[in-house]
Order: C-alpha cells, then structure tokens, then sequence
C-alpha cells in the first residue's frame, strides 16, 4: 500500500471514548444536581402539602445565591476571588431600591440593564486594579468590598425604596413578590446561565479564562492577554451579582445596606462554587455545578427549619456543613489534579 493511500484512509470516530471522557470531566457536576435532586424529593417529605407556591419559592429564595455562585465561579476559574461580590449584590439592591421607587414598568427595566452594565464596569476595574498592581485578588476585593458596602450605605441608609411590578415579576413570578408561577424566575436565570456557559464552554474567550486559571504565566508565554482576560472574568462575575441584587431586591420589594447580608452572600458563593467542583486553584470546573450548588445550598435553611431545628443550631449546622463541603472539594480537586 502506498503512503498516499495510507495517509488518505478514514480515520475511525472515537465517539465512545470522547464520551467517555466526557462522563468523567463532569462526573462531580452530574452528582451535584443529583444531590440538589435528592435534596428537593427530601424537602417534599417535609412538608404537608408540595406544588406550585413551594417550586416557586425554591427557585425564587435561590436565585441569589445560584446568580453569585455562577460569577463567582468564573471568577475563579480564571485564577482568582472575588470577597466583595456579596457587598456588590447589596450595592446594587439599595441603588436599585432608591432609584427604582415610584417608576413605570419601562423606565424599570431601563435601570435595571444600566445597573448590570454598571456593576459590570465596576467590577472589571476591580480585575484591572488587581492586574496592574499585582496585588493578591483576595487583599483587593476583601478591601473593596468595605468599600461598596460605605457607598450602599450612603445611597441608601436603611431598608427601604421600591421596585416595579415587571422586576418582581421576572424574578418572583409576581407583582407582588410571592406568586405560584414559577417560569418567570426559572427563565430569568436560564438564559444569562445558558449565556455564560456559552462563552465558557465554546468561545476562545472562555478558553482564555480557563488558559489563565491554569497558569497565567504560562498564558502570558503563550501570547494571551493575561491581563484582558482578568478583568473580562471580573465584569462578567460583576454581571451575576448585579442579577443577583435585583433578584433580592424583586424578593424584598426594595434595598437593604445591612453588610453582613454580603458577607453571608460572599461566603455562600465561594461555598457553592467548590461544591460545584470549581477548583479554588483555577482552571478545574464547570459552571453548571455552580449553579446546582447553589440552589442546594439555598435548600438547607427550609429544610432545617422543617426538621424543627433551632434556629441558632441550624446556623452552626449550616457553617459545619458549608466546611465540609469547601474540604471534601479540595480534596476531591486536589487527587483529579494528581491523577
């Protein structure tokens, strides 16, 4: 046989081995969804009557936490942390409750983009300040997130403000924030999801982020735009949390500068991102997992409450569990990274 004829015979598809390895690059993401499924059946035992209004609210009380979870994902992926994504989410509900208060349907939505633009641009400076001073990510944002929690605080000095009917609606459901219709809300976080797991998974610009959450030296030798891709993970993680304010927002019907709903939010996120197998190195990860993460960690709350526990020794559990997951993760990630 010639080599012409030999370099020209088919090549045979690897369809089973590449989906093979594809069952196991997501097998940690597959099992989270499994257990935000058991965790939902679980809960249905719990109470005495399951439908509509209970679905709804799952989603509903959530979303937040699922919105951060996702953009802090990113943000780790790309090789960093974000400690002020949850004074970021608080930013934007008091802004969003002070000036959002008394408007038409139309002009709501307006200000609602302009938010998530805004929050977009404020958190890519945070990248670009962490890329040119080469400062660690975690001293930035910890520090930032002082910051934006001041200006909450001086937009809005206590709860209150308002929001449009169509705000709570796309995020509850209903005008009035409790509603039986749970698509609304599903829909609203679908699609920024299904957007963001686009970019990730089938854009160069995710491989980007990916390339630099492994190594970033090694990113820069290779020609990337180390410092483009930074801030590009840190405006798209600006975008979750800026949906993650008008989702709390739509829930409460206005804005709350209470820091420590940050700090709880900040930690929730990096909770949830580990237990959607993001590697807290970099690089390791998919945003799906994220996102089921954090629904199910949303769950615990209801679900202690329903069991009739204390609610001081539900906060202990919560915290006990959230450590153990953040360990399991690691040395989960720590032996895929080994092997």
């Amino acid at each position: 046989m010639s080599s012409g004829t030999a370099r020209s015979a088919p090549v045979a598809p690897r369809t089973g081995l590449d989906l093979g390895r594809a069952a196991r690059r997501h097998t940690w993401t597959f099992g989270v969804w499994v257990l935000l499924a058991a965790l939902v059946v679980w809960y249905t035992t719990l109470i005495p009557a399951f439908g509509a209004f209970e679905i709804s609210s799952i989603i509903r009380s959530g979303l937040p936490v699922a919105f951060l979870a996702v953009g802090q994902a990113i943000i780790i992926l790309s090789g960093g942390i974000d400690l002020s994504l949850g004074a970021m989410m608080v930013l934007v509900t008091v802004v969003a409750g002070r000036f959002m208060e008394n408007l038409g349907n139309a002009t709501g939505l307006v200000i609602a983009v302009a938010i998530i633009i805004g929050a977009m641009l404020l958190d890519g400076l945070i990248g670009l300040v962490i890329s040119v001073s080469k400062v660690p990510d975690i001293v930035v944002t910890l520090a930032t997130s002082f910051i934006l929690g001041g200006l909450a605080l001086v937009v809005l000095p206590g709860p209150g403000g308002g929001i449009p009917d169509v705000i709570r609606f796309l995020f509850t459901g209903s005008a009035a924030g409790i509603g039986l219709n749970p698509w609304p809300s599903l829909i609203v976080f679908v699609i920024p999801l299904a957007a963001m797991w686009y970019v990730m998974r089938r854009t160069r610009t995710g491989l980007r982020l990916y390339a630099i959450g492994s190594s970033s030296e090694r990113s820069f030798l290779a020609g990337l735009n180390v410092r483009r891709s930074k801030v590009l993970s840190y405006a798209f993680g600006g975008a979750m949390a800026a949906l993650a304010g008008l989702a709390t927002s739509a829930i409460t019907g206005g804005g709350d500068p209470r820091f420590s709903i940050g700090n709880i939010a900040t930690l929730n996120s990096v909770a949830a991102a580990v237990l959607g197998g993001i590697a807290l190195t970099g690089g390791v990860g998919s945003i799906m997992g994220a996102a089921a993460a954090g629904f199910a960690l949303s769950l615990l709350s209801p679900i202690l409450t329903s069991l009739q526990v204390d609610p001081n020794n539900a906060q202990v559990i919560q915290g006990v569990l959230i450590v153990l997951v953040v360990m399991l993760g690691g040395y989960w990630q720590t032996r895929r990274r080994s092997t």
